[in-house]
């Protein structure tokens, strides 16, 4: 029930990924890194399908999902070919984890309770790794972490999409914080959190201070010292430091965190910084909604502002997708030995 919470084991076990994924394929990293797609199109032991995104599914960071029998690496399309990359070898890392025995028994040793999360975020951390080496970049940016300014030259310069950008940047954050990237509307596209809750994909940042400000100009980079991140509940961050630049005119890449600011000597602490964030840390995989003090009296499972609890998730990981109409559905809705769903058969 958690997301961004293990930046380094996630990271840990990206290096693992790509050690089994070597001693499968030697050399197939770097081929990866000059064209993912068309790498793994050429694979004859994995599918690549690319399918319109069926709507009111978006518990992925990603614009995409994996289906393991057969394997399956199925992409949304998007219009920059560069995310698409990011996508399916975020999508890669889901086939990785699922079927090799080490890597999928490391996700149950370092998070039991929390093994989809660890295995989400992995996902991320691979992709990125992928696309952009740690050892060649790190000393581009300062020792406190990468300006937003730093995170726009990375997408010009390298062959990335945004989104792996983000999550890379976020990786190099020394204090609790998000990297994310908004369209010109100042909707999230994407958000790579570093120990700090990010925004759900699709919600609206354009009313806080920091994102107000950027889509006033259209042009140039901001920073705020007074800047929030509202979430799907309609509920406000604490104050955060903040600093956004446009990529061009259609995204920007924005940057809040709650210390050890990049582009300040000294940010003073909020007086609310230390206590406990585990309570806060509680987020709904249906809704991506704050869990209030409700518990469920079936599963025992805190309860979400929208009602959700751990019956619905345990409800949700049953579905299967249909391959025809791309939704997932309840295995009532297939006949047994069916890959379709009835309204498809």
């Amino acid at each position: 029930m958690t997301r961004g919470k293990y930046p380094n084991e996630a990271r840990s076990q990206a290096f693992a990924m790509i050690d089994v994924l070597e001693q499968r394929r030697p050399g197939v990293v770097e081929r990866l890194r000059v064209d993912p797609l068309v790498e793994l199109e050429g694979w004859d032991d994995l599918a690549v399908v690319y399918v319109d995104e069926p709507a009111g599914y978006d518990r992925c960071s990603v614009a995409g999902s994996y289906l393991h029998m057969p394997p399956t690496l199925r992409i949304t399309v998007a219009a920059s070919q560069r995310r698409n990359g990011f996508t399916g070898l975020h999508e890669l890392g889901h086939h990785l984890q699922k079927t090799d025995i080490t890597l999928g028994g490391r996700l149950f040793e370092i998070c039991p309770h929390e093994s989809e999360t660890l295995e989400e975020e992995a996902c991320d951390a691979f992709a990125a790794e992928i696309l952009l080496p740690d050892d060649e970049l790190r000393p581009a940016i300062g020792p406190k972490g990468p300006l937003a300014r730093d995170v726009a030259d990375l997408f010009e310069r390298s062959s990335a999409s945004r989104e792996a950008c983000c999550v890379w940047a976020a990786r190099q954050l020394q204090g609790a914080g998000v990297v994310y990237l908004l369209d010109a509307d100042g909707v999230v596209q994407f958000a790579a959190p570093h120990s700090f809750i990010p925004p759900a994909r699709r919600s609206d940042q354009s009313g806080t201070p920091l994102i107000a400000a950027a889509l006033e100009s259209q042009e140039g980079h901001f920073t705020r010292d007074d800047t929030h991140l509202r979430y799907g509940n309609g509920t406000l961050s604490e104050t955060l430091y903040g600093q956004a630049v446009w990529i061009d005119q259609h995204y920007l890449i924005a940057i809040a965190v709650r210390d050890i600011v990049p582009w300040k000597q000294l940010a003073v602490p909020r007086a609310y910084t230390g206590g406990s964030q585990s309570r806060k840390w509680q987020i709904c995989e249906i809704c991506n909604d704050f869990q209030s003090d409700e518990t469920c009296e079936s599963c025992s499972e805190p309860r979400c502002r929208d009602g959700h609890c751990g019956c619905d998730v345990a409800k949700a990981r049953k579905e299967r997708p249909c391959p025809q109409c791309h939704l997932r559905l309840a295995p009532s809705r297939f006949r047994p030995g069916e890959t379709v769903c009835n309204d498809c058969a």
